[in-house]
């Protein structure tokens, strides 16, 4: 079980987590600006991809968006 750390939705696998954050969740930061590691986007929907790619493969990123 997956937790979603803007809203508190749970899942049951990376692959809903993704689908959620990308196209459900309506609480992710309102920012350009990546609070892990302070990378910069255009626009928010970059910015959720940038979340949703690093949770595969960071540590960081993953403890952000699952705490």
């Amino acid at each position: 079980m997956f937790r979603c750390r803007f809203c508190g939705k749970t899942v049951n696998s990376f692959e809903e987590l993704f689908f959620h954050i990308k196209r459900e969740c309506k609480n992710v930061p309102k920012t350009r600006k990546c609070p892990v590691c302070g990378a910069r986007f255009r626009s928010i929907r970059l910015f959720k991809v940038h979340l949703i790619n690093s949770i595969a493969k960071d540590v960081q990123h993953r403890n952000f968006v699952l705490s």
